[in-house]
């Protein structure tokens, strides 16, 4: 019940609904149109458009909308913690579980415009696709959950942008379409993010070509960030433990 709630308030949020909807699935559906329009659509492009859409979107939602959601209510569910059995895990566990359906939603809707648009096939690469999304979006709401925790409110919502545009960014494999040295050097920090690779996954899918190694790479960048998350949870356990300690020493 508590998720389904959460994501009805999320999905009424019109800064959910036009930077992490709308604003990704526009420039997918623009993307296509132009291409078709000027006789360089293909497959390929398609699907590697498909995975930046997808991209823009699950960064926009787990990095902003999600941090700032965390920043708003979690002194509220610390409080709840304290006097009932909604425990601080609990409630972690719930609000990944509605980025896991927010996120599935986002990647949907984009692909099922890339279906009207007869641009994509509906396979099994877009099942593994839609699998790869969905951890890269735990990955991303994990960074999300940190910074909403150590930052405040109104310093979220004046790094908004910032934040969208890089870890969107961070997200998108760029030498893909562009070259050049700032391009070389954005590609080698971009290879401790799993967004590489899965763009790299893309094309090696579409080229029926043998990815292991690939996917590798991607699981193991992405739990480079399971270290930090759990250090920084236990933590944050401690403090709040110590902090009950203190209310019952006191109340006593």
């Amino acid at each position: 019940m508590m998720i389904w709630l959460d994501i009805k308030e999320t999905a009424r949020n019109k800064r959910f609904l036009l930077f992490t909807l709308i604003f990704p699935l526009a420039w997918y559906v623009m993307m296509i149109s132009m291409a078709k329009a000027s006789g360089f659509f293909t497959t390929a492009n398609a699907y590697l458009w498909l995975s930046a859409a997808c991209a823009i979107g699950i960064a926009g939602n787990a990095v902003v909308t999600f941090s700032k959601k965390i920043s708003h209510t979690r002194k509220f569910y610390q409080l709840q913690a304290q006097t009932s059995n909604y425990s601080v895990r609990r409630w972690l566990m719930d609000q990944m579980a509605v980025q896991l359906s927010l996120n599935l939603v986002i990647c949907v809707v984009i692909i099922a415009a890339g279906l009207l648009m007869q641009s994509l096939v509906f396979n099994l690469n877009i099942v593994i696709m839609l699998v790869l999304f969905s951890l890269m979006g735990i990955y991303l709401s994990a960074i999300g959950f940190l910074l909403g925790i150590y930052i405040d409110s109104r310093t979220l919502d004046a790094l908004s942008m910032p934040l969208s545009m890089v870890f969107g960014m961070l997200m998108i494999r760029l030498d893909t379409w562009l070259s050049g040295t700032v391009i070389e050097v954005i590609t080698v920090v971009q290879k401790f993010f799993p967004g590489y690779y899965l763009f790299d996954i893309v094309q090696k899918m579409i080229l029926k070509q043998n990815f292991n190694d690939t996917l590798l790479r991607f699981l193991l960048s992405c739990l480079l960030i399971v270290i930090p998350f759990m250090i920084i949870m236990i933590v944050q356990h401690q403090k709040f433990a110590a902090s009950l300690s203190v209310d019952e020493v006191s109340n006593d």
